[in-house]
């Protein structure tokens, strides 16, 4: 995939708030897959409270590796699609995927954000646990800016 300068420059001229806004969503994504591939290769920092536990705080479940590459792999995906939305990558296919990938991440990040309704998202029952906390305070709301935002970078594109 290359770097179009014409289309950089382009887009950060005329629409300097998609611009930003689908860089900081990228690096967000990136940062996020390299954490997962850093936990997927036995890192442990970071990864006391970023699995949902029980009331005995025992975790609700074990990932693997695989699983854990598979979700660093989807992130970096992620980072792809917004910055071809920008132009700062060239697609081989038609534009109108890109935008479907857009709304698909907004669906996907505002599915999270609602959660599950017992131990993860707004909804809640448990939140007593340590990643209950985070993840009021940080998961959550991340989760949702992440939907809004892709959300709206699709209706602009």
């Amino acid at each position: 995939m290359m770097l179009y300068r014409e289309n950089l420059r382009r887009m950060f001229y005329i629409y300097p708030m998609e611009f930003v806004l689908s860089i900081v969503i990228a690096v967000i994504f990136i940062f996020l897959a390299l954490l997962h591939f850093f936990w997927a290769f036995g890192g442990e920092w970071g990864i006391s409270a970023t699995i949902p536990t029980d009331l005995n705080g025992r975790r609700i479940f074990n990932p693997g590796w695989l699983g854990t590459i598979l979700v660093a792999i989807g992130l970096l995906f992620f980072a792809l699609i917004d910055l071809c939305a920008i132009g700062i990558l060239a697609v081989p296919f038609d534009s109108n995927y890109v935008l479907y990938g857009m709304y698909l991440i907004s669906g996907i990040f505002f599915l999270r954000f609602i959660g599950d309704l017992k131990y993860v998202g707004l909804f809640k029952k448990y939140k007593q646990s340590a990643f209950a906390s985070r993840d009021t305070y940080i998961y959550s709301p991340l989760a949702l800016f992440l939907s809004l935002s892709n959300g709206l970078l699709a209706v602009l594109f």
